[in-house]
């Protein structure tokens, strides 16, 4: 059984919504109509069960619907259009292109469920640029921020869901449980393996023997990656080390909970040795050039990163940058964002020509990270050329915010933000946080930013 919902027919029988018939007799009563459960469909929540400003919010809401059913799970899907109905009808936003707002809510939607993607490839999905996108993008954070309900809603829905920036290890983990699943099976068609992925790709992977040590390691590090304490979480990872001392994840997760930047070193060296081991030279010449596509490679990938920013952190930037530009030939794609590492790196150590040449590899990135690096590393090579102004501007025409910081004229937060979007406030704290001592070192060049216009 089921509450009678508002917009379904009176009980009574007059042909009326309940809503405008017996509704308002029976909460006087508290009366509470129950009727047979019948679950309905998104489409039919979408049109029947919500109220909507106008039709072109809702057909946006069937927009986001019809391009993310088949993708992401169905109360995730659902989470975001009753963000979307809320927010429609508290604020009847208004959008020339259809794509835009389901754009955005996707976006929303891969943040708070941690799904991988980019602004950009979600852009190209629905035809909409980058920038509009993010403004919107950040609209409807904000709206559920500020509604504790709706964020509450949301948090729900994540329960079956890992949190944080770990879970795209947690898939990791169940990918794994699949292949050695697979491992242990004997197939005899392709229909078969379908079949098979099919029932372990939507019910948890159980085991036909045994686990190994190996096994047993990994799941404690499953646990690992998502206790809450501290305390517990390094010692989920000793018992793994314990069993597998070939895991570069028992070491990473060892190193972020050291109590030092040299003790973090030691782990994550120690992670990326034992990684090196296991994973063979023949696997590196194999995978090399799309290294971060071969799941096996990620704790490696992990522990050097890791070992790569505490040597920038301890003074060793020769060292850093070594790793920093091995990183970026396993896996020119960067799905780890070295290169927002190795460009100021480059600038720190006045390599000019290398950061330049980082640049031409990416020149398609447009965030204010490359933009506004551009600008140094013009000036470091041209001092002030006829090219540096229109550097700067397009940096600012970018994102207007960062010259506010890095001049000092508005407070850092002491914490990254959660999320960013592209060219908003919080991408220019985040590269500010980064990179205004680079600026610092240049007073001159610094002086050439305009002051953010009001």
């Amino acid at each position: 059984m089921q509450k009678l919902g508002r917009n379904d027919s009176c009980h009574c029988g007059s042909g009326l919504k309940y809503k405008k018939c017996c509704l308002n007799k029976d909460e006087d009563f508290r009366v509470t109509r129950l009727v047979a459960s019948q679950p309905l469909s998104l489409t039919d929540t979408i049109d029947h069960e919500m109220e909507w400003p106008n039709e072109l919010h809702r057909l946006i809401a069937h927009h986001f619907l019809n391009h993310t059913i088949d993708v992401y799970k169905q109360e995730q899907i659902a989470g975001l259009i009753l963000a979307w109905n809320r927010f429609a009808s508290d604020t009847q936003p208004v959008s020339k292109k259809l794509g835009v707002y389901p754009a955005a809510l996707e976006y929303v939607l891969c943040l708070i469920f941690a799904h991988p993607t980019t602004q950009s490839e979600l852009a190209k999905k629905y035809d909409v640029s980058v920038a509009t996108l993010s403004q919107r993008a950040n609209q409807l954070f904000d709206y559920i921020e500020e509604h504790d309900d709706l964020s509450n809603e949301l948090a729900a829905r994540q329960l079956s869901v890992p949190d944080g920036s770990n879970s795209s290890i947690v898939m990791e983990q169940e990918m794994a449980r699949l292949h050695a699943l697979l491992d242990q099976q004997n197939f005899n068609s392709i229909d078969e393996i379908n079949d098979f992925l099919a029932h372990n790709m939507n019910n948890k992977p159980v085991r036909g023997k045994k686990a190994n040590k190996e096994e047993q390691a990994s799941e404690l590090l499953y646990a690992a990656w998502n206790e809450p304490n501290p305390h517990r979480k390094m010692q989920l990872a000793q018992e793994a080390l314990q069993l597998d001392p070939q895991s570069g994840d028992a070491y990473n997760i060892l190193a972020e909970g050291a109590a030092s930047p040299k003790e973090m070193a030691y782990f994550y060296k120690q992670g990326m040795l034992v990684e090196e081991k296991r994973l063979g030279q023949a696997c590196f010449k194999e995978n090399k050039g799309h290294f971060w596509m071969y799941p096996p490679t990620r704790p490696y990938m992990r522990a050097k990163k890791g070992y790569a920013e505490i040597c920038a952190q301890l003074d060793k930037m020769p060292e850093a940058i070594q790793h920093y530009r091995e990183l970026l030939e396993l896996n020119p794609n960067d799905n780890q964002g070295v290169r927002d590492l190795l460009l100021p790196a480059y600038i720190e150590t006045k390599d000019w020509h290398a950061a330049e040449q980082l640049i031409r590899q990416y020149d398609e990135d447009g965030s204010a990270s490359f933009k506004y690096a551009r600008v140094i590393v013009e000036y470091g090579i041209n001092g002030r050329s006829p090219k540096l102004q229109s550097l700067i501007k397009t940096a600012v025409e970018h994102n207007p915010f960062v010259p506010t910081y890095l001049k000092g004229k508005k407070r850092l937060p002491r914490t990254m933000p959660d999320y960013m979007g592209y060219g908003d406030d919080r991408e220019a704290i985040v590269y500010a946080l980064l990179n205004r001592h680079l600026w610092l070192t240049h007073p001159e060049l610094l002086q050439l930013l305009p002051e953010q216009r009001k």
